[in-house]
């Protein structure tokens, strides 16, 4: 996620050697560049990667941007004028246009400050053009004209205009695509467990054999695990809907006028329909950030409920000859570039991997986090770009899985047949009648002479095969009824 760069970014990446740093680029020489100085900088002094912010993060700093606006000419700060082209200027860019001028890297400074700048630049750039070609006729007053500090910042900083757009949009891509994602598995996961519902099979713990269990309850105990992940991301939220904007540098709101904050945050929950507040403390907002890592640890749990459900997935339908070979995954795709025939878990491997990036992410997110001495966390652009790339991650991962092998799950009734039929741990269920000792010696029998536990205790003299079983399945009809729900 975010790993792919602007055609504008790659042309900043040769001739940047430490000791030879030099501004590349020009942007009044290239009328393609709408970006000013302080991107030039940055593209100069942080030519470190390849990963950019996500265009979703992008939008969120621009329609802060667009609500502060509105609020300065309230508070008679900006004209007429200057707001209408400021809001020309940010919806241009929330129309996808210009998508190009965005090419500064994720490792930056730690507040954000270049990429806020480079957003403020770009939409200085474009609203004084259409003061210039549009609404002035080919002409605009000298006072008019917008400066990206002055008046694109005007009662901000990259302080706690950085971090409310990393809650803005952590908000928003959980309820768009990550929320979504785990609605779908589990909806796939209830339609396959009333299709099961009328079959046993083996349960194992240890991976070793167990008491019998229904198809359906294996598929029921992950389900409820996913039910348990929304749960968190869902009460991870609500922190998150919690706003720095209005503390500026430190928290104390130096240079914006008195509720400046919480006004822009009333545009703003109009406008993503969230329920977006300012937070309590903005000193604890703007120093810390306790809520990203906090919903960070709800998608480490979305994700080790995934990472057993893969893998539990894998070993049912490992084989097909010498595995356990119960369940049918989907075949999508050969599995091997030599050997003929073979289909390989894929979908498992894929949720897999995705699972322990985000355990690598959030350890990441932890740490950073953590750090940021004083008045300022000054790990936010790694925060805000691993987050992200979590929640791309599994979002993606979760509806590739549900598609792709879920929906396509059949069960191998002769193996399960087959495998019922063997299992010694059935004896468990007798043991309350028989005694635990004699159960187990049954067992033992069955199992050192590879019979059935039937002819076990037929041969300990215990019990002819008939009434032995008579009294098994007794005790298999009084056990096996799904008492979940009681």
């Amino acid at each position: 996620m975010g790993s792919t760069m602007t055609k504008s970014s790659k042309k900043h990446t040769q001739g940047n050697t430490l000791g030879n740093q030099k501004t590349v680029s020009d942007p009044a020489k290239n009328k393609s560049m709408l970006w000013g100085k302080q991107t030039d900088l940055s593209l100069n002094y942080f030519a470190i990667g390849k990963h950019t912010f996500e265009q979703c993060f992008i939008d969120a700093l621009v329609s802060i941007k667009r609500a502060c606006a509105q609020v300065n000419h309230g508070l008679h700060l900006i004209s007429d004028e200057q707001l209408k082209a400021i809001v020309f200027a940010c919806n241009e860019l929330l129309d996808s246009k210009h998508t190009d001028q965005f090419p500064l890297r994720v490792w930056q400074t730690g507040s954000g400050t270049q990429t806020n700048m480079n957003v403020n630049e770009v939409i200085t750039s474009l609203a004084n053009t259409y003061l210039l070609q549009g609404a002035q006729g080919g002409s605009a007053k000298d006072n008019a004209r917008l400066h990206p500090n002055d008046h694109i910042n005007m009662s901000q900083s990259s302080n706690d205009v950085f971090p409310t757009a990393m809650h803005i949009v952590v908000a928003q891509q959980s309820l768009d695509i990550l929320l979504p994602s785990i609605e779908r598995m589990e909806r796939e996961l209830s339609k396959k467990q009333s299709e099961f519902d009328e079959l046993f099979t083996v349960a194992r713990t240890h991976l070793m054999d167990a008491l019998p269990i229904k198809a359906s309850a294996i598929l029921s105990a992950h389900e409820q695990q996913l039910t348990a992940a929304k749960r968190a991301i869902e009460e991870g939220l609500i922190p998150v809907y919690q706003l720095a904007l209005g503390g500026t540098a430190i928290g104390s709101g130096a240079n914006a006028p008195k509720l400046f904050g919480q006004q822009a945050i009333v545009v703003l929950a109009e406008q993503y329909q969230l329920p977006f507040v300012q937070h309590e403390n903005l000193y604890a907002a703007v120093s810390g950030e306790d809520a990203l890592m906090r919903f960070s640890v709800s998608l480490k749990q979305l994700a080790t409920a995934l990472f057993k459900l893969a893998n539990d997935f894998r070993l049912l339908g490992s084989g097909p000859r010498c595995g356990l070979n119960e369940w049918h995954l989907p075949a999508n795709e050969p599995g091997s570039s030599i050997m003929p025939g073979k289909v390989n878990p894929t979908q498992c491997e894929a949720l897999s991997m995705v699972c322990l990036q985000v355990f690598g992410n959030d350890l990441t997110i932890s740490l950073a986090a953590s750090n940021g001495q004083l008045q300022l966390n000054t790990y936010r652009p790694v925060i805000i770009h691993n987050i992200l790339e979590s929640i791309e991650l599994l979002s993606d991962a979760m509806s590739s899985f549900t598609v792709n092998c879920i929906r396509g799950l059949k069960l191998n009734h002769a193996q399960i047949d087959s495998n019922m039929r063997n299992n010694l741990s059935v004896i468990t269920l007798l043991a309350p009648i028989l005694g635990y000792d004699v159960a187990a010696q049954i067992a033992y029998k069955a199992n050192q002479q590879n019979v059935s536990l039937t002819i076990a205790a037929e041969s300990l003299g215990l019990y002819d095969q008939e009434k032995f079983e008579s009294l098994l399945q007794k005790q298999l009809n009084a056990n096996l009824s799904d008492k979940s729900a009681d």
